[in-house]
């Protein structure tokens, strides 16, 4: 099940920018580094065990969010398009559409995964109204899928960007920035996977 990434209230206030930081997924299992001015929402709200959501604290409403799910029995070009449909659905957004969707050059983009990893990257668009208000922001979603067909898993990590913020919105103020393409660039070629017995069927 997607999250619905409008439904987190903002955590802090806006401040300076913080330096890259480490932060360990799925107790360890994972690692990645992210942004110094994203909390880990599960200090402060419940978060299903299946996904970890990271938000800026800073001066943007971004979204980290990791989940792991079960292997879609799909093609791998058609796995991005569902995706971003079940996202764009989760989140009651109008005019979703898909901009870009390609395989990723894993040895490039995420060195420190296994390159026979099949994997696919692309970026989404939709209006989505937070805390189901009347106004809709428009949102880039940039998304990475990992298939681990062995593990008969799907890792799917998304970065939620605000590119235009309706002027009846509560994050009306915030600042639209721009870099989320080189940010989400940033934490995949950090995303290292520790513990592969993370996704062993009980």
């Amino acid at each position: 099940q997607a999250l619905n990434f409008f439904s987190m209230d903002a955590v802090a206030e806006s401040g300076p920018e913080l330096p890259w930081k480490i932060v360990p997924l799925y107790g360890g299992a994972i690692v990645c580094e992210t942004p110094g001015s994203y909390q880990d929402t599960s200090q402060f709200r419940d978060v299903p065990d299946h996904q970890e959501v990271w938000v800026d604290s800073g001066s943007s409403d971004r979204s980290f969010i990791v989940e792991i799910l079960e292997r879609k029995d799909m093609a791998d070009d058609a796995v991005l398009d569902f995706l971003l449909a079940d996202l764009a659905s989760a989140n009651d957004a109008r005019d979703a559409i898909v901009l870009k969707s390609r395989q990723a050059l894993v040895e490039e983009e995420l060195p420190n995964l296994p390159p026979t990893l099949s994997c696919f990257v692309g970026l989404g668009e939709q209006m989505v109204a937070k805390f189901s208000e009347g106004s809709n922001n428009r949102v880039q979603v940039h998304i990475c899928v990992l298939r681990l067909v062995e593990k008969n898993t799907d890792i799917v990590l998304t970065l939620n960007d605000p590119v235009a913020i309706d002027p009846q919105s509560s994050s009306a103020g915030t600042q639209v920035q721009e870099g989320a393409e080189a940010t989400f660039a940033q934490i995949l070629r950090s995303f290292r996977i520790v513990n592969w017995h993370l996704f062993d069927e009980e």
